[in-house]
C-alpha cells in the first residue's frame, strides 16, 4: 500500500539556513519524492525528532496529500502496479499542479527535442524543426517562452499569416553577431511545410508529456484538429534541361569572377556525376566510405528510419575523379575539405546554394538554381532521355517503394544497376547518340 510523509533532512539545508520541504510516497519498499514550495527555517521544526511542526504547512500538505489519496483509490486503482515508487511521486505531481499543461514550455521542448535528434545524428531533421520553433519565435515577437496552451487552431491560423507575409527576422551570423534580414511571403508549398513541421513538434510533445496507457494526460487539448492542412498543388520540377547542365560543365573558369561561384559549379557537378547525391552526405563522406573505385555509405537523411539504414553503393565514374581529388581532404576522417570550410553541413549547402545563383546568370539559366536541381535534373535526364525505368531511377535516389517493401526483404540490391543507369546519363550528357542509349535498353 501506498504511503504519504511530510519530510524534511538535515543533509539539504541549504546556504540561507533554510530546509525544503517535501511529501515521500513509500511504495514497494521504495521512495519517491515530491518537491513542494516550502521552505523551513529551524524555528519551524521539532529539533529533536526533525519534523516539521509549522501547522500552516502542515495542514496544506495534508490537503495535497489527501488529494494523492483520492487519485490512489479512484483513478489509479490496480494499475498502480505498473509504477514504481519515484514513477508514482511524478504521477501524483503531475496531476495536481494547477494548469499543468500550461507550465510546458513549447518553445523548451522544441528546442529540447531538436537536440535528442542532433545526438541521434539526424541533423536535417533537426535543423528543419528548429526553423519552425524560430519562426513561431519571430511570429510572437521574440519571446523565447511560449506556453504549449497557446498553440491553439485560431494561434496557427494567424501563424499561417504571418509566413505568407512580408516578415523581418533577426539572427546570429556565423560570427555571433545579429542580423536582421526581409523574408519574402511563402508559398503554399512553404506554408505546408512549416506548419506540418509545427505539427511534428506538437505531437512529439504529446508523446512526450501523455500517457494514455496510464490515464495521464497533460496537454488536452488537439488545435490540428479544427486547423486542417491544406495540401499544397504539386510543386515545380527543380529540373534543368540537358543542354544546361552540359553549359555548367563546360563553363571556362576564367569566365566565374568569384571563387564561390566556382566552387559552387564544382560541387553542383560533383553531385550530379555522383547521381544527385545530397550535400548533407557529400559533407559527411568519410574516407573510409571511398573504396574499390566506389562511394558506400549511408544516406543521412533516411538512415534513422530504415532497416537497411539507407545504403547506397555508387561507381565513381572518371568524370568525377578530378573534383574528387580537388577536394579531397588533406587529413582526418572526412573524405572532401568541406568541413575545413563550413562549420556544418547546413551552411555548406547554403553556401553552394549563394554561389550557384550567380552561376546561373553566367549560363543564361532563369530557374532558382539550387543544390536540388542537380539531383531532380538526373533523376530526369536518366527517364525521358535515356529510358531508365523507374524502379531503377529509384534505386539510384535511395528511395524506398512502399508498395515493395516486403519484396525487398528478400531481394538483394544490384548496384550495377545504378552504375549502368548513370553512366547512360553521363554518356547521354557527353554528346552520345540518344537513340542509341535507348536502343541498349
Amino acid at each position: 500500500m501506498a504511503t504519504f510523509k511530510i519530510c524534511i533532512f538535515k543533509h539539504q539545508r541549504r546556504a540561507d539556513e533554510k530546509y525544503p520541504v517535501s511529501i515521500r510516497v513509500c511504495w514497494k519498499r521504495q521512495y519517491g519524492y515530491i518537491k513542494t514550495e516550502f521552505y523551513v527555517t529551524d524555528k519551524q521544526i521539532n529539533k529533536k525528532a526533525f519534523v516539521l511542526k509549522d501547522s500552516f504547512i502542515i495542514r496544506e500538505l495534508d490537503r495535497r496529500i489527501a488529494k494523492y489519496e483520492e487519485l490512489k483509490s479512484q483513478k489509479l486503482g490496480l494499475r498502480i502496479e505498473l509504477y514504481t515508487a519515484k514513477e508514482l511521486a511524478e504521477y501524483f505531481e503531475k496531476q495536481t499542479t494547477p494548469g499543468s499543461d500550461s507550465s510546458i514550455d513549447f518553445i523548451a521542448f522544441s528546442r529540447k527535442h531538436c537536440e535528442r535528434l542532433r545526438n541521434e545524428g539526424r541533423i536535417s531533421t533537426a535543423q528543419t524543426l528548429e526553423t519552425a520553433t524560430n519562426a513561431i519565435i519571430d511570429f510572437c515577437n521574440g519571446r523565447e517562452r511560449i506556453a504549449i496552451t497557446e498553440i491553439t487552431s485560431k494561434f496557427l491560423r494567424q501563424f499561417e499569416k504571418h509566413l505568407r507575409s512580408e516578415r523581418t527576422i533577426k539572427r546570429k551570423n556565423q560570427f555571433g553577431k545579429m542580423v536582421t534580414t526581409k523574408k519574402k511571403p511563402l508559398s503554399d508549398v512553404g506554408v505546408f511545410d512549416y506548419m506540418t513541421n509545427v505539427r511534428i513538434l506538437f505531437n512529439a510533445a504529446i508523446n512526450e508529456y501523455n500517457d494514455d496507457e496510464k490515464d495521464e494526460v497533460l496537454i488536452a487539448h488537439y488545435p490540428f484538429r479544427k486547423y486542417k492542412l491544406q495540401k499544397p498543388p504539386e510543386p515545380d520540377k527543380r529540373n534543368l534541361k540537358p543542354d544546361q547542365i552540359k553549359a555548367i560543365s563546360q563553363i571556362n573558369e576564367n569566365e566565374l569572377e568569384f571563387e564561390r561561384t566556382k566552387f559552387a559549379r564544382d560541387v553542383f557537378m560533383l553531385s550530379f556525376y555522383l547521381v544527385g547525391i545530397n550535400m548533407a552526405d557529400l559533407y559527411d563522406m568519410q574516407v573510409s566510405d571511398f573504396r574499390e573505385g566506389r562511394l558506400s555509405y549511408k544516406r543521412r537523411k533516411t538512415k534513422g528510419r530504415r532497416r537497411d539504414q539507407a545504403f547506397i553503393s555508387i561507381k565513381v565514374e572518371p568524370e568525377v575523379v578530378p573534383l574528387i581529388e580537388k577536394y579531397r581532404a588533406k587529413s582526418g576522417d572526412y573524405l572532401f575539405d568541406f568541413s575545413k570550410r563550413y562549420c556544418d553541413s547546413h551552411t555548406f549547402g547554403n553556401n553552394v546554394n549563394k554561389g550557384l545563383k550567380k552561376l546561373a546568370a553566367k549560363c543564361r539559366i532563369e530557374e532558382n538554381l539550387t543544390t536540388y536541381y542537380a539531383r531532380h535534373s538526373w533523376a530526369t535526364i536518366a527517364r525521358n532521355n535515356c529510358g531508365v525505368s523507374k524502379d531503377d531511377i529509384n534505386l539510384s535516389l535511395n528511395h524506398v517503394d512502399e508498395g515493395l517493401k516486403m519484396a525487398d526483404v528478400y531481394i538483394a540490391k544490384d548496384w550495377s544497376l545504378i552504375d549502368e543507369a548513370n553512366r547512360k546519363v553521363i554518356d547521354y550528357l557527353n554528346g552520345s547518340d540518344l537513340k542509341d542509349l535507348k536502343n541498349t535498353i
